[in-house]
């Protein structure tokens, strides 16, 4: 019974092709998993986890983001896509995924499962949570996918190195926080990449990470991802904002030192305008393309909206500026100053 009612939602996001259909599709992932799970439990809110690299969240945490819709089904078509074209190009073997903070729902995965033969999926399931691979594998019995060759393994992300012998054709994580903070995303990113062959793909494919001037307050923010979120078309950026650029994209290909060893990034030095009257905050704005033209724009999801490093008000005593982010412990950005005279 609850196989093909998946089956039948999971259709539904996959084929989704308007804001609204995306939303009522979405909806009806999140209700099948609170029907069918128990993270609700108190036990579930409570094992937050800080590693180096970032927070990893709680089962209850990660359990809830299926409630960010927009991120949801975007990430859900990108893999069926990405996991459709592994098929099309490697016809004779199953396809190998790492899927690193899967969570309590293995949100990303699992649902699509059951559109893909079992000998064409062989998949390792990452979580620092032993309860979230609890509800993972009480979700495998209930989903009916008991024959897929799932394997589930507590383990630290950032720091896992996958057997000898599997070889990553797709790798997934997804644990961000907007302006790439708090989480450990890159972190983790930064891991698999080492590991992964060149025909592998990592979803998201690109995470774009961009400076600019503007007024925060008025810059388009998803506050609540269920009663109102808005398409791309709905959403208009602050008419004064001031684009300085991208500061550097997370991808498999472009990785290339922009975090550096010791996880640093440092900009370039910025020239503070001589009138921010109308944009008085210096802001990081993320847009990830998650497969090919499958893409989350600023302010659709709660992971891209814009992030405020602080307002120019505060560089009294400076007219350049450059801004640092550093993963070393928790995923932060702050600047560095250069005096006016």
């Amino acid at each position: 019974m609850y196989k093909e009612e998946l089956v039948f939602i999971v259709r539904s996001i996959v084929e989704s092709n308007t804001y609204k259909s995306h939303i009522a599709a979405a909806e009806k992932l999140s209700l099948f998993y609170k029907k069918v799970t128990s993270i609700q439990d108190l036990q579930y809110k409570s094992n937050e986890t800080i590693v180096t690299g970032g927070v990893a969240l709680s089962s209850f945490e990660a359990g809830s983001c299926v409630d960010d819709y927009l991120r949801t089904v975007f990430f859900i078509k990108g893999i069926h896509k990405a996991i459709t074209k592994l098929c099309i190009d490697y016809p004779e073997k199953s396809i190998n995924i790492l899927y690193a903070g899967c969570g309590p729902y293995a949100t990303l995965l699992l649902p699509l499962l059951s559109l893909f033969h079992k000998n064409r999926i062989n998949a390792i399931l990452l979580d620092i949570n032993v309860s979230s691979l609890n509800s993972v594998q009480n979700l495998i019995s209930i989903m009916g996918l008991e024959e897929y060759k799932l394997q589930l393994i507590e383990a630290n992300a950032i720091t896992y190195s996958k057997p000898e012998n599997f070889i990553i054709d797709l790798a997934i994580s997804e644990t961000m926080h907007y302006g790439l903070t708090r989480e450990p995303q890159v972190a983790i990113v930064k891991n698999i990449i080492a590991q992964m062959p060149a025909h592998g793909i990592l979803i998201p494919q690109e995470i774009n990470i961009d400076l600019a001037y503007t007024f925060y307050a008025k810059e388009p923010f998803v506050k609540d991802a269920v009663h109102n979120v808005k398409g791309r078309n709905e959403l208009q950026p602050y008419a004064f904002r001031i684009d300085l650029g991208r500061l550097f994209t997370i991808s498999k290909e472009h990785f290339n030192g922009q975090i550096k060893s010791e996880s640093k990034f440092e900009s370039n030095f910025y020239n503070l305008p001589d009138d921010y009257s109308n944009h008085p905050d210096l802001c990081i704005f993320t847009e990830l393309v998650i497969f090919e033209d499958i893409e989350l724009k600023t302010a659709e999801s709660y992971i891209t909206n814009p992030y405020c490093v602080t307002s120019l008000y505060n560089f009294k005593d400076t007219s350049v500026f450059q801004l640092v982010y550093d993963i070393t412990d928790i995923p932060q950005w702050t600047y560095n100053l250069q005096d006016k005279y």
